[in-house]
């Protein structure tokens, strides 16, 4: 490889996969979970680093696995000849990667991780048998990194950021330096590309990003796993004028029907949102696009500034139907609220669409039916509904402990492969029980005629039509736990 540094976007399990590993795929929440082929985006956080690679002189290549497949040691081969590679670590992907680490090892480069994994849990560097790992956003210090190592400029000791493996599960780190510039540090959409990253009702689609961090603490999510004042939890913004010029340069360049602003939570900054709607309409930009947000954090006139600029799909994570259950979750905005906010967008013709979780603490059966009643009731575009699933350090995760659901060790067994990945089922639910209330929402929701209908009158063009076709197959498929599937939530073997 010419490359002297490659990026690495791992899937979550590498092909072959054998009968033995297919059965306990099958009982892993995140076979039913992981939306199929067309619920794939770039990997934003690789883009930026990427550039930032670039921009400082090294000649960096990027690998995203779910666009490229490939076995382990195909993809280890073709590292060859670099002298570090980057490897995406979340919790969700840390099977696959200690697999792929325990192949790379030996071949000649430097195996460093970053990402959320690292970031709330450094010890992961150690146990994965690695030197090095970024703790925090890479643009900086990733390249800074790869200058000690490649060019011999400096320490990597000496890295903001830095995580440095001691010994079988020691490690010391440097505390990273929050991106507050980030008009410096925007994404290369040339890094990695494909025309297989699109949005299920969407089609095929390109992305934007105008902020970072979110200040909310929902006990499921890695902020309240993170210290304060992290990447997780510390909102930044891309000034107005630059995100313009970017979104510009996306339209000229790509001519995309759809773009979707990846920000945690879009209209944190209300303010913000109306100068950059208002600049988008002023400057004649022209493109449809979605983006995601909290209910208590919208209300029908900024919708409408919004869907002046453009918008055309707005992304709530309601999470249930109960106001208790919502409350216990830091999202105390009530169910008129949110008829109010669905009731705008379809007026509007703004698609409006929600994530449902199951498993919230203290939840019932008869809790899960009602979201799936109110999901139906305020005529949502579409639904991502999931199962409630365990980060490391989160205050559920320590809920979990706490009720012995869960073992400390579960994330180290998960990753070597001995358990499936852990899951939270309230009370005295099983994980199977889990399963069936999922696909149950899925049917309940997506086969009815009314839904079928709704979907129709959203259509803008002939094509919409086909698109929801494909998404509503897609959206079915991924329920389908007994699909011989190699890589969770993508695709089958061709």
């Amino acid at each position: 490889m010419a490359a002297d540094v490659v990026l690495i976007n791992p899937p979550y399990v590498f092909p072959p996969v054998d009968g033995a590993t297919l059965r306990m795929l099958a009982d892993d929440p995140l076979v039913a979970d992981l939306a199929s082929q067309p619920f794939l985006y770039p990997p934003a956080g690789l883009l930026s680093i990427g550039g930032a690679l670039q921009r400082a002189g090294f000649n960096a290549e990027g690998i995203d696995c779910n666009t490229t497949p490939m076995s382990m040691e195909q993809l280890a081969k073709r590292c060859e000849g670099a002298k570090v590679v980057g490897i995406q670590l979340l919790v969700a992907n840390a099977r696959s990667v200690y697999q792929l680490v325990k192949v790379m090892q030996g071949r000649g480069y430097e195996i460093v991780v970053g990402g959320p994994y690292p970031s709330v849990h450094p010890e992961i560097v150690a146990k994965l048998g690695l030197r090095y790992g970024i703790s925090g956003e890479g643009e900086r210090a990733f390249p800074q990194l790869c200058n000690a190592i490649v060019n011999g400029v400096g320490s990597p000791e000496d890295v903001d950021g830095i995580i440095v493996a001691d010994g079988a599960e020691r490690v010391r780190t440097r505390p990273p330096r929050l991106l507050e510039d980030l008009e410096h540090w925007p994404m290369e959409r040339e890094f990695i590309r494909s025309p297989l990253y699109r949005q299920p009702f969407k089609g095929p689609i390109e992305v934007a990003l105008t902020s970072r961090g979110c200040p909310f603490s929902c006990p499921f999510c890695y902020c309240s796993s993170a210290s304060p004042n992290s990447m997780f939890n510390k909102s930044r913004w891309v000034p107005v004028d630059v995100a313009v010029r970017d979104l510009k340069l996306v339209v000229n360049r790509y001519r995309p029907r759809y773009i979707e602003f990846l920000d945690e939570t879009f209209t944190v900054d209300r303010n913000y949102v109306r100068e950059l709607s208002d600049a988008i309409v002023r400057e004649g930009i022209r493109v449809e696009w979605g983006a995601k947000t909290r209910a208590d954090l919208l209300d029908p006139d900024l919708l409408e500034v919004m869907a002046r600029a453009g918008l055309v799909k707005i992304g709530f994570g309601l999470e249930s139907g109960s106001f208790d259950l919502r409350k216990n979750m830091t999202k105390d905005f009530d169910n008129r609220h949110i008829r109010t906010l669905f009731d705008a967008a379809n007026r509007l013709r703004v698609d409006p669409a929600c994530t449902i979780l199951f498993g919230h603490p203290d939840e019932t059966l008869a809790d899960m039916a009602r979201s799936v009643e109110m999901v139906k009731d305020i005529h949502a575009a579409y639904v991502e509904f999931h199962i409630m699933v365990l980060i490391p350090g989160t205050k559920l995760f320590k809920r979990a402990l706490q009720e012995k659901k869960v073992t400390e060790d579960v994330f180290d067994r998960f990753m070597r492969g001995e358990c499936g990945y852990p899951e939270y089922a309230p009370g005295n639910l099983t994980p199977a029980d889990m399963r069936r209330v999922h696909r149950n929402a899925l049917r309940e929701f997506y086969l009815r005629p009314r839904y079928v209908a709704e979907q129709a009158r959203r259509a803008r063009r002939p094509s919409d039509l086909l698109q929801y076709a494909r998404a509503a197959q897609s959206i079915w498929n991924s329920a389908k736990v007994d699909l011989p599937i190699w890589r969770v939530g993508r695709a089958a073997p061709g």
